[in-house]
């Protein structure tokens, strides 16, 4: 028994609630990233952007700018950007790679797919 208990984790992220997952997020930033992390939003950086720079995943930044009420926005993308994701979808490319290259996001970018009646192909695995 004492062997199981020695590589089951004690404290899992399973059991903790939405408070306590959360603060798990900001204890990996300092309150000073955080406080520039919402600064840097609000001067218009993007979310995903901010996961990468600072190291955090996309809802994680989305949580703690939520918790610090800051106003959300969603980015909708450029006349020129939307026929560059038409364009990079009939060269082959998956929605990732775009969004990727458009320096947008995946949800961004599949709806303006969908809007301009682009056939999106099916992800494979599914």
């Amino acid at each position: 028994m004492a062997e199981l208990a020695a590589v089951v984790p004690v404290d899992s992220d399973a059991d903790l609630d939405e408070t306590s997952r959360s603060w798990l997020i900001r204890r990996r930033l300092s309150d000073e990233q955080v406080a520039e992390l919402v600064e840097l939003y609000r001067s218009g950086l993007g979310a995903p952007a901010l996961s990468e720079r600072f190291g955090i995943s996309k809802p994680s930044v989305l949580e703690l700018l939520h918790d610090r009420g800051v106003r959300m926005r969603r980015q909708s993308l450029t006349n020129m950007q939307r026929v560059r994701a038409v364009q990079l979808h009939a060269e082959g490319l998956a929605i990732k790679p775009i969004a990727a290259k458009l320096g947008s996001s995946f949800g961004a970018v599949h709806r303006v797919l969908k809007a301009e009646g682009v056939r999106l192909r099916r992800r494979p695995g599914r």
